[in-house]
């Protein structure tokens, strides 16, 4: 395998710390060498910072969100999905180790191990440094380190594995089971991690002993232990000052990024020069909109990629009348901004120009309103033959738009450049975990009363006790659906499925594009074709099965 040797020429990468908003300065090195750069306490710690590189190739990036959104249950492919990248969702016979998105993955993944390996081997030796900033860099790097090959293990099953800094070439790799990565890598990479680093971050987005708490009991869930992520996921509810955002819409309101609900999140800047590509999440749950003759392409409703759209199981599984998450997670009007004519009717700006709802309405009132009124009449949305004011209809360009990562403050309405920072943990996703590992010891009071929390967040006011559950609600059925009105596009949902049992199972009853196909082979990535070819111990490091 082609290992990388990481210079000193990562050092003048975008590392993604805005905050509060203070930014992590880094200072080109020139030709300076690593062993005599990393040397030094500042070398050591600009080495830490580009280990965070490889955040920003994956969190943000449609790589990362079409390895880990589609080809569920809760998002099928929109137009734009269908159009550029139906294969990942669609488990077509053309999803193989060529696929571009995978090697993107891959690498960026192995770059980033690389580059902890080099300052965790190197922060013994260097000098000037006190033991609690040496133990902390250490913390940090070996934080990233656990997460790259946690993505790694969950999408590709056994790979390589080193915790040494490769110098030089190496055409040679091992694929080390999965049990051994957890085992010798990933939990003792986090454990350290929570007993050296501080609670609260030195400078905003930095890595903090909750943060590696929350990753851990994801971990756990992950290994099935579950009385240890229920414990993890507790400290994190319960040991700091973290509070969940009311209401729950207000948890993505771009201006309210620095609150109370968020563990850890990767950093992006509103300022072009260090925001690199920045984060393009924005782009890929809006439809064209400026199909609609009263709306021009504007900044607040955003630059149409269209790539995912919610399945008919997404849909459904809200009441809008009590959860107010179906709101707080969907914008579902549009107003003109351009005067135009909808159904014989002058529209002005301000006007509504759009409005869908999770219900059907009949024809004749469709076709009246002085709007856009789609509807939903339970026809699988990506189906052929679906009306034009229908979801899913205008060959998959009308749904739903996830607002989550909606960006108003972008540059201009062409812009790709997020500047949103990008939510890894938050506070809810605890409560989850702690929910679900509880009803796994059959504690089922106590995990009803972990669902509570996150449900009375989530109730329409004056309806917290008609969102309550009891200890006989809860089962398998109820935590996947209960996380998906939670987290839905939060990339979150194949490793959920997978973790679970349930990715075929679910993906054949929910997601019709992907039901044909999907099969165990798909449990796994394809290892990407250019890392099979360029290993010189081919019989060794092979292909996962089916590919």
């Amino acid at each position: 395998m082609k290992k990388f040797n990481i210079l000193v020429s990562l050092l003048i990468l975008f590392t993604g710390f805005s905050g509060c908003q203070n930014i992590l300065e880094e200072t080109p090195v020139g030709l300076a060498t690593a062993d005599s750069y990393y040397s030094t306490p500042k070398g050591l710690e600009d080495g830490l910072k580009a280990v965070y590189t490889s955040l920003r190739r994956f969190y943000g990036r449609e790589e990362a969100f079409f390895l880990t959104v589609p080809g569920t249950d809760d998002f099928t492919n929109g137009f734009g999905g269908v159009t550029n990248y139906p294969d990942i969702n669609n488990y077509s016979a053309n999803f193989l180790g060529s696929n571009a998105f995978v090697t993107v993955i891959w690498d960026n993944f192995y770059v980033g191990i690389n580059q902890a390996n080099a300052v965790i081997n190197r922060a013994p030796g260097v000098a000037g440094l006190t033991d609690a900033n040496r133990n902390r860099i250490v913390a940090e790097a070996r934080f990233l380190r656990a997460l790259y090959y946690f993505h790694l293990v969950q999408q590709f099953g056994d790979v390589h594995f080193s915790l040494e800094e490769t110098i030089g070439v190496v055409t040679t790799a091992n694929r080390t089971p999965v049990a051994t990565i957890y085992e010798k890598g990933i939990v003792p990479d986090l454990q350290y991690a929570i007993a050296q680093l501080p609670a609260k971050a030195t400078a905003y987005g930095r890595i903090t002993k909750p943060a590696a708490e929350a990753l851990l009991a994801r971990v756990q869930l992950t290994l099935g232990n579950w009385a240890e992520a229920e414990r993890l996921a507790n400290l994190v509810t319960k040991s700091y000052d973290f509070q969940l955002v009311k209401p729950y819409a207000n948890l993505w309101d771009i201006n309210n990024e620095l609150n109370s609900e968020v563990v850890w999140s990767v950093q992006y800047t509103a300022d072009p020069l260090t925001n690199g590509e920045g984060n393009q999440s924005h782009l890929f749950f809006v439809f064209d909109y400026t199909q609609n003759p009263t709306i021009i392409r504007d900044l607040p409703n955003g630059r149409a990629y269209q790539r995912f759209m919610p399945t008919n199981y997404l849909i459904k599984l809200f009441d809008p009348t009590k959860d107010s998450r179906w709101d707080g997670s969907f914008k579902t009007v549009w107003f003109a901004n351009n005067k135009g004519t909808i159904n014989g009717k002058t529209v002005m700006p301000g006007d509504t120009a759009i409005k869908i709802v999770p219900y059907s309405v009949p024809d004749a009132v469709q076709n009246q309103a002085p709007y856009w009124y789609i509807d939903f009449k339970d026809t699988w949305v990506g189906a052929s033959t679906i009306t034009n004011n229908e979801i899913g209809g205008g060959q998959r360009r009308r749904f739903p738009v996830l607002k989550k990562y909606i960006d108003p403050l972008r540059t201009s309405v062409n812009a790709t450049d997020g500047r949103r920072d990008f939510i890894v943990v938050r506070l809810a996703e605890m409560y989850l975990i702690a929910g679900e590992a509880a009803w796994r010891q059959n504690k089922t009071a106590e995990a009803a009363a972990y669902f509570n929390v996150v449900r009375t967040r989530a109730a329409v006011t004056g309806k917290e006790k008609d969102m309550q559950v009891t200890a006989n609600d809860i089962n398998l059925d109820f935590i996947l659906d209960e996380r998906a009105r939670e987290l839905a596009g939060e990339m979150h949902r194949w490793y959920d499925l997978k973790r679970t049992g349930q990715l075929l199972a679910r993906v054949k009853k929910y997601n019709l594009d992907a039901a044909p196909n999907i099969k165990e082979t798909h449990l796994v990535r394809p290892i990407p074709q250019t890392q099979i070819d360029r290993v010189t111990n081919p019989g060794e490091f092979t292909q996962n099965p089916g590919y």
